[in-house]
Formats: structure tokens, sequence, C-alpha cells
């Protein structure tokens, strides 16, 4: 327990010698693509076993707040990611990629950021869950107004990221949170647990992606400065809405909420509708930067917190 303790504590470094060894050596984990679904199950089943059931109460208090995170998750980041495409100039697929990766709702390893950073993981939770369940209505309205494009939305593949990786491990979580005095006593093993989910997430993330990232040479530069500046632009949406709503409680959710993209969407949009995959290149960038800058802005977070107690 101690060991997924001190990994949960030391994140940002495992995340960053293992983001630059999968890039430099990215064969081992290039051919793991098979665990990322059980290995995200996995991950979001031990952050729930987190929540408990008075946790849950906070969902009332914020039902704005939720609906607000999902907006911002979807037209404020299609809107910027409509504006930097047009940094890709004739390369209209990668241009249409990264409509698509700002159409997206938050990443599902995001509860994990909320609660690694102390924040509400019930919030976190509950603006993932809608965002998802709204995604097969939201996501082609959203690229027909905004970038003219007909698209497909691989439903199967969200039904079965909604229920089976989302849906069904959180509702197991809680439950088993509310019946078991030791899963709640645990609390820090299962966020280590979460953890090390994660540092295999980026491994296989990262390995598959390396040789698309190092074959773009100098244009890899132009999109890797791109994805930062829509992850950045999250951040600073989530900063926004605190000075507005005036409401710290629900802080961390929005910032990790919506910062993040569930990448992964845009694979299967290819994959279900034979698309070009240079449709995935920006999706590719920024499930790098995102995985990276996460840990690095729950560092950020606690040591803020920290001082302010100092």
């Amino acid at each position: 327990m101690k060991v997924l303790t001190w990994i949960s504590d030391h994140l940002l470094h495992f995340v960053l010698i293992v983001g630059a060894f999968s890039l430099i050596f990215p064969q081992p984990g290039s051919s793991l693509g098979w665990l990322v679904t059980p290995v995200l199950a996995v991950m979001v089943l031990n952050v729930s076993m987190t929540i408990k059931a008075e946790d849950l109460k906070q969902l009332k208090q914020h039902p704005f707040v939720i609906l607000w995170s999902v907006f911002l998750q979807f037209v404020p980041m299609a809107l910027f990611a409509l504006l930097l495409g047009k940094l890709f100039g004739p390369w209209d697929d990668i241009r249409t990629g990264q409509l698509l990766l700002g159409s997206l709702p938050a990443d599902v390893s995001a509860p994990l950021m909320v609660y690694l950073a102390g924040g509400s993981t019930a919030v976190g939770t509950a603006m993932l869950v809608m965002a998802m369940a709204l995604t097969p209505f939201v996501l082609p309205n959203v690229l027909a107004w905004l970038g003219g494009v007909a698209f497909e939305v691989p439903v199967s593949y969200l039904v079965g990221e909604l229920v089976g990786i989302i849906v069904v491990p959180v509702v197991f979580g809680i439950f088993l949170n509310y019946r078991s005095e030791k899963v709640r006593e645990k609390e820090q093993l299962w966020a280590g647990i979460a953890s090390l989910c994660y540092i295999t997430l980026l491994f296989v993330v990262v390995s598959a992606n390396a040789k698309a990232i190092i074959a773009l040479k100098v244009f890899a530069l132009l999109v890797l400065l791109a994805e930062i500046a829509l992850n950045l632009f999250g951040y600073m949406l989530a900063f926004l809405s605190r000075l507005v709503l005036k409401r710290k409680e629900v802080f961390l959710p929005l910032l990790f909420l919506v910062s993040s993209k569930e990448f992964g969407i845009a694979s299967a949009a290819v994959d279900t509708m034979k698309l070009n995959s240079a449709l995935m290149i920006p999706s590719a960038f920024f499930a790098v930067v995102q995985m990276i800058s996460s840990p690095i802005m729950v560092k950020i977070v606690k040591k803020y917190k920290v001082d302010q107690k100092a």
C-alpha cells in the first residue's frame, strides 16, 4: 500500500519518465492497445471507490455548474480549436481533425486528477458522465455548424465507453464505498492503483503515437504548439469561471474536465467512417500534452494550497 501511495504522490515524476521513454523507445508499448479499455475501467472503478455517499449530496448543490462544464467542454473549446485549425492552412484533414478534437468531451482520466488535486471527485464524475451522454447529439451538430463537416458519431464506441468504462465502474465503486468500511479506510490504496493505471495508459498512448509524431518532423512543432494552446485555453476557461461564478468548491472539477479531451473518440470515428488517418494527428498530440500537463497542474494546485496554509 505504501508503494502505491508513493506512486500517487510522485505521479508527475513517473509521467515525465515514462512519457520520455515511450517516445524514444515506442516498440514495447505500441502493441498493447488492447490494454486501454480494461485499464480505463479499472482506473474509473478505483477512483469511484473514493466517492462517499455524502459526496453525492454536492451534486444537488451544483446542477448549473455541471451543465456549465458541459457547455465549456463543447462550445468555447470547439471555437478555439476552429481558430487554431487555421494555422494548418492547406492541410484540410488536420484542420478538420483539430475541430474534431475541440468538440470532444472531457477525458475519462479527469476525475482522477480532480481527486489527486483535492477536489470533488463526485462533481467531476457527474460532469464527465453528462458530457459523454450528450456527445452523440452534440458532437455532429457542433462539427456541422462550425466546420460544415458531416460527421457520423461512433455510437457503439460511445455507448460501450459510457456504460462499460464509466457508468458500471462508477456505480459499483460508489456501492462498494457505501457498503464496506474497509473500502473507505483504504482510500489512498485505490488512488494509488488508479495512478498506476494512468501511467500504464500514458505508456501505451505515447508508444502508439510516437512514430506519427516523429515522422512529422518540423511540422510536429506547429501541431504541438496548437495542442498546448488548446490545453491552456481549457485551464483559462476554468479560471475565468471561478472568477465569474465565485464557487471555489467546483473550481478543480472544472479545471481538469474542461482542459482535457477524450481523444479515443477521434480514433474510433476514423475507423468507423474509414476516414483519412491525418484526422487523428491533433488528437494524438493532444493525448500526450494532456497526460503530461494534468499531473503538472495537480502539482501546482497542491503546492498552491500548501503555500496558502503557510
